[in-house]
């Protein structure tokens, strides 16, 4: 999934968390946790920057020479999120932090649950590296095109036959009308 779709999720992960919990918060403090959902459901993706540069190329690579995706990193482990997220949940001093603590998990998982559709993500790491994902395996594939735009351009196009475009529209959809909705 790109990036809209899961900012589109961390949004939707902060506003459902906060609109059924209702904590004592202003509308700043409620407003930042918001942005703060988006960011976590971002997040385990910057690992592509890394990705990228290790590649040296501005081209989204399936895999790098190692045979590695940017799956392969601890960002996108579900375990990291959970124990980070749970680790400033427990050492908050005040609700805010706590609910920091909660869509640092949350957001980071939302991100987890989107590319296990597909992609997969070793969901058991680090005690197997296996990828477990709901559909086959659907690595993007590699475009060999030079040419930054054109490589965007076809890019658009390879992802726009697979059914995670698809599901990131009704993501981005549903985020939409939850925001002009309330």
């Amino acid at each position: 999934m790109l990036p809209p779709g899961h900012i589109a999720a961390g949004y939707l992960v902060a506003e459902v968390l906060l609109k059924f919990t209702h904590p004592q918060l202003t509308s700043a403090e409620l407003n930042q946790l918001v942005c703060w959902g988006m960011f976590f459901g971002f997040a385990p993706d910057l690992d592509v920057f890394w990705f990228m540069i290790k590649n040296r190329t501005l081209r989204v690579v399936s895999k790098d020479a190692s045979g590695k995706s940017h799956r392969n990193s601890f960002t996108h482990v579900p375990l990291f999120w959970l124990v980070l997220g749970l680790a400033v949940y427990f050492l908050g001093a005040t609700i805010y932090w706590k609910y920091f603590g909660l869509l640092i998990w949350l957001g980071g998982w939302s991100h987890m649950i989107l590319d296990s559709i597909a992609f997969g993500i070793p969901w058991l790491s680090p005690f197997s590296n296996k990828f477990y994902a709901l559909t086959e395996t659907q690595e993007a594939v590699d475009l060999p095109e030079k040419n930054i735009f054109k490589y965007g351009i076809h890019f658009l196009k390879f992802y726009s036959t697979k059914a995670t475009f698809y599901l990131e529209i009704v993501v981005i959809l549903s985020a939409a009308i939850v925001f002009f909705h309330y």
